[in-house]
């Protein structure tokens, strides 16, 4: 019988586990997570801080209704590979032998020195994080990153009637994906909402008062709060695989089977660079949905299926009750051209950046049609069959360009 070890089991472990559970009855497989609670929804804990959802409403899966094949392992940490012996071991001191093995250990927040000098300030990565940040919050709360972490935390929080200050490093919101004009009608519309935007500063120090915190920021603005939430950016935990000599750049270097550079060892999910598209480069695009697929590749290939894994794209969407923004790909480089539309008495913008004739990178505000498939052939690299000046116009779906 097959041995399958799995360590972590967020998007891409769980895709992972899920995959295997239908095409491997035979195997046996262990999953081993640090993680106390049943799998759930990273992506909804904004939702659960702005008390859009329960706790209940975060979970996606119950391990009790796995099949016996299955050991699910909470609560401990892998600590080391013996690639040579094919065998890991936990901070118990377990040893688990494999005859595959899958690293989806996933990403960790950025966290600022001073996050370590004060009990008010969080990042949010975990069920424990907002549970930690409700224990403190009342009525004010200062977010740190202009990132869409940042940005649905933010928005959550205002939700709730909480006051809101997002201080933004760059001088837009959204910089690493969108260009500056487009960044701006975001931060207008964060601002519409109530949030106090705060563009080119940062934190860089902080202050302790009786029930809450001073950010001290580099505009010489002080700001106080009764918590400070930090969403800069996650970072790929790679202490793993780098001390089991796996090749590593930014992430976890994988081939288009997901195979590392270890015999017999595999990665998926956040901790991965793989294959970009619209970049045409190894890239990491650390969201749910390329974890999912990842995590699908790499458990049918565990099994012997030499399914080659495309790449992905980066993509999101920002949804709020006076603006929705759906981006993907890149709008920014030496070789791209970006064509746009623009109304401005329906605040809707549409954007496309190409590459030659190839669709590379795209940003959607307020103007929902054709996004699913503008995103579809971003991620095909499929040229047009329309000049980009009338594509980015909208007045005709796109959709006779996927067949």
């Amino acid at each position: 019988m097959m041995r399958i070890v799995i360590v972590g089991l967020s998007a891409a472990g769980l895709s992972a586990l899920e995959t295997l559970i239908k095409h491997a009855k035979d195997c046996s497989i262990t999953v081993i997570t640090e993680e106390r609670y049943e799998p759930y929804s990273r992506c909804l804990l904004t939702h659960y801080l702005g008390k859009e959802l329960t706790l209940g409403g975060l979970f996606i899966s119950k391990t009790s209704s796995y099949p016996s094949n299955v050991n699910c392992i909470f609560g401990r940490k892998v600590v080391s590979i013996e690639k040579d012996a094919n065998k890991i071991q936990m901070d118990d001191g377990t040893h688990l032998f494999y005859d595959k093995l899958l690293l989806a250990t996933g990403a960790e927040p950025v966290k600022p020195d001073y996050a370590a000098k004060s009990n008010r300030v969080f990042t949010l990565r975990h069920i424990e994080d907002a549970n930690k940040i409700e224990g403190k919050l009342e009525d004010k709360a200062t977010v740190v990153g202009g990132g869409f972490v940042g940005i649905k935390t933010a928005y959550g929080l205002i939700e709730r009637e909480v006051k809101v200050n997002l201080v933004i490093s760059s001088g837009y919101p959204l910089s690493v994906i969108l260009d500056e004009e487009t960044g701006k009608l975001i931060e207008t519309e964060l601002k519409n909402l109530g949030i106090s935007v705060y563009t080119k500063s940062d934190v860089f120090e902080i202050a302790k008062k009786p029930k809450g915190v001073y950010s001290l920021l580099s505009s010489n603005k002080t700001l106080e709060s009764d918590v400070i939430i930090v969403g800069k950016g996650v970072k790929p935990r790679l202490e793993l695989a780098e001390s089991a000599g796996i090749a590593i750049k930014n992430g976890i270097l994988v081939n288009e089977f997901m195979e590392t550079s270890v015999k017999n060892i595999f990665a998926a999910g956040d901790c991965v660079e793989a294959y970009d598209i619209a970049r045409n480069e190894t890239f990491i695009n650390a969201i749910w949905p390329n974890a999912v697929e990842q995590g699908y590749f790499a458990a049918m290939n565990m099994l012997g299926s030499r399914m080659k894994y495309y790449g992905s794209i980066g993509y999101n969407s920002l949804k709020t009750k006076t603006f929705h923004l759906i981006s993907a790909g890149v709008l920014k480089g030496k070789d791209i051209k970006t064509y746009q539309h623009y109304i401005p008495s329906r605040r809707q913008l549409r954007k496309i950046a190409f590459r030659g004739d190839i669709p590379v990178g795209m940003a959607f505000l307020n103007s929902p049609n054709d996004a699913g498939v503008m995103v579809n052939l971003i991620k095909r690299a499929k040229p047009l069959d329309v000049k980009p000046e009338e594509a980015v116009k909208g007045d005709f779906s796109l959709l006779q360009n996927l067949f």
